[in-house]
């Protein structure tokens, strides 16, 4: 089948994605096989949408990331000719296919990837396609201290907390990533290295799978609040749902640093709904809605923290990610990290 105006991947980046994905895509909660649905597979594969590429058990492990997202995580980098770039994470090959067209032969890049069975694939995938990538079996984390110093880190999986090891072997250099707290969908973020530090500010929304071992530990069932009581946190219902669901989602999640959350029921304009908070391990929920009192139940303090929130980023007028950055510094395996509102001298919050 050619290239046709339709395909996202060549419109947007230059380069088609469909010889870099397996003949089976989960699609829609289920396996999806490109001999016996050609239509569908075909659809998937040059959408502009992301396909999932690898479960473990029904829950994605893998997989080949929006081409419209992955253009915004790229100009981010701002890869030129000749650079050294290490690729954290190498899904399907396609991505680190990429880099190499924008570094040239003169350029290098080496891809790292945690899981045997998706590096041995990304190598496939390579190797047919004629690109010159170093595929390696190993911890993204620690990075690659044997091919550095690099130009630029391309991150392909959320990050919770950047190590150490990135600003030592990018030093000078860009580390362009999605980034975000547990609470909401992530922002790219490129950190400009300097001196043991990065600093960059939020940019366009960038949903990944987050580093294997940095995933928020799954809620296995609704958990048990206790008593439902009524509270006045200061706030109408109107303002407790505002940032849910929106852009104030990621604002809010900034000022609760290891805070989760879930919500349930319907619209609350025709009745309550609720928001299940957590932070280790301990539970916290609050219901409200149009007509209906506002209740809670369990922790007290991580209730008052969800209302304080919610009430600094209306007196902020609201908002949105790119008012907002993150600086990280060298400090032990994990950099310290630091996200700052206005400028790197502003209001900040430790994560």
């Amino acid at each position: 089948m050619s290239d046709a105006p339709d395909n996202a991947s060549v419109r947007l980046l230059g380069r088609d994605r469909t010889p870099f994905l397996p003949d089976r895509l989960w699609l829609d909660g289920a396996w999806v096989s490109r001999a016996d649905r050609p239509a569908r597979w075909e659809e998937a594969a040059r959408a502009d949408v992301a396909v999932t590429t690898q479960t473990r058990g029904v829950v994605p492990s893998s997989s080949a990331s929006m081409p419209s997202v992955v253009a915004d995580i790229l100009d981010a980098c701002a890869v030129r000719p000749g650079h050294r770039v290490l690729e954290i994470g190498a899904g399907t090959g396609y991505t680190a296919a990429l880099l190499k067209d924008r570094v040239g032969p003169h350029g290098s890049v080496a891809s790292i990837e945690v899981d045997p069975e998706v590096a041995a694939r990304a190598r496939r995938n390579l190797d047919a396609a004629g690109v010159d990538v170093e595929v390696v079996c190993g911890d993204g984390f620690a990075g690659l201290k044997r091919g550095g110093p690099y130009d630029r880190v391309h991150v392909t999986c959320a990050m919770r907390h950047v190590p150490t090891a990135w600003l030592e072997q990018c030093a000078g250099g860009r580390i362009a990533m999605p980034w975000g707290p547990a609470f909401s969908t992530d922002r790219v973020v490129a950190l400009d290295v300097a001196d043991g530090q990065g600093v960059g500010r939020f940019g366009a929304v960038a949903s990944f799978m987050v580093m294997r071992a940095q995933r928020s530990r799954a809620w296995d069932a609704w958990p048990e609040g206790g008593e439902t009581r009524p509270v006045d946190l200061g706030l109408d219902w109107r303002r407790l749902d505002g940032p849910l669901g929106g852009f104030g989602e990621f604002v809010v999640g900034l000022l609760l640093p290891g805070v989760t959350h879930r919500t349930s029921g319907g619209d609350p304009e025709d009745g309550e709904r609720v928001v299940w908070l957590e932070r280790d391990g301990v539970y916290a929920s609050v219901g409200f809605g149009a007509g209906v009192p506002t209740t809670a139940t369990g922790d007290e303090r991580l209730i008052r923290d969800y209302a304080d929130a919610v009430a600094w980023w209306y007196d902020h007028g609201r908002p949105e990610s790119a008012g907002f950055g993150l600086t990280v510094t060298a400090d032990g395996e994990r950099a310290h990290q630091r996200v700052w509102f206005g400028s790197p001298h502003g209001p900040a919050w430790e994560h």
